[in-house]
């Protein structure tokens, strides 16, 4: 296979905080003419052991990118250490993130963040059937192609389920916090253990977002929604009633406390839910925080 080389534009596309480190993404342009993205992380070379967890992370990150390929997720295209520089080179997505098209534009109309949601939809149902949950799902972590087309990005906090006893669902749950506070499932908060639950809660507040322009409880500070969504007991936002009654019960279900909805087919128990003008089928199991 020829050698494909990599010229970096160095056009600053953001910069972003994950763990403990910063990476920052840059536009680039291979040999071949194509223009990509950049991921580069500089690893601490001054503290070897921090080093060496940075890009024990990165790796899995790199390791579980390669195993994905959907239209709704970000292409991951190759990757390189060149002294202590960690370049992750994926697919460019030029239209910017929801949240950046939500402070542009304001809230999207209905009809709008329906063909979103149904992409979302689609690329976490492809997640979830090749045992990953992405952990962080908003409007940031989700990138627009000029087409209409959007794209999951950010697999940092990512982790794949591990095939251990089938006849047990203890090797499902994850028992690590991550996320972001104002999309974070209740047994994400209290650390119970969670699996393709946490992405469902997690899109519900990103179609929020989408609609209202801001997450649920977004009037709150952050510790203050932690607690609120930890605690188990208050009831979540519901989106406006201008909205349709669809819509609202859509929300309402990726919402629902101590039930389970993932994204199957075909479902233990169907509940049909039309956004607008498509239909989603959720299936329901009484045990909290794991995949079927």
């Amino acid at each position: 296979m020829a050698q494909v080389r990599v010229r970096c534009l160095f056009f600053l596309i953001f910069i972003k905080t994950c763990f403990t480190f910063i990476f920052q993404v840059y536009l680039g342009l291979t040999s071949h003419g194509q223009l990509i993205a950049i991921k580069q992380v500089t690893l601490d070379s001054s503290d070897e052991v921090a080093a060496k967890k940075e890009f024990q992370r990165l790796q899995e990150e790199v390791d579980l990118l390669k195993t994905l390929n959907h239209v709704n997720i970000v292409g991951f295209l190759g990757t390189c250490l060149e002294e202590n520089v960690v370049s992750i080179f994926m697919e460019y997505v030029p239209g910017g993130s929801i949240a950046n098209i939500i402070n542009r534009f304001g809230p999207l109309p209905e009809k709008v963040f329906a063909i979103y949601t149904k992409q979302i939809l689609q690329g976490v149902e492809y997640l979830h059937e090749n045992r990953v949950i992405h952990r962080d799902i908003k409007g940031n972590n989700i990138m627009l192609m000029p087409s209409g087309i959007i794209k999951l990005i950010d697999f940092g906090c990512a982790k794949r389920l591990a095939f251990l006893n089938t006849s047990s669902k203890s090797s499902e749950l994850l028992k690590s916090m991550h996320g972001t506070p104002f999309w974070m499932a209740p047994e994400v908060i209290n650390e119970t253990g969670h699996g393709g639950k946490s992405d469902i809660w997690s899109i519900g507040c990103t179609v929020f977002e989408m609609a209202t322009g801001k997450p649920p409880l977004a009037y709150m500070d952050r510790l203050a929604a932690l607690y609120y969504i930890g605690a188990n007991k208050g009831l979540m936002p519901s989106l406006p009633e201008h909205f349709s009654e669809n819509a609202r019960d859509f929300v309402q279900l990726c919402l629902k406390r101590k039930v389970v909805w993932t994204i199957n087919t075909p479902p233990i128990s169907k509940v049909h839910v039309t956004l607008d003008f498509f239909p989603v089928i959720f299936s329901c199991s009484p045990v909290s925080g794991m995949l079927p």
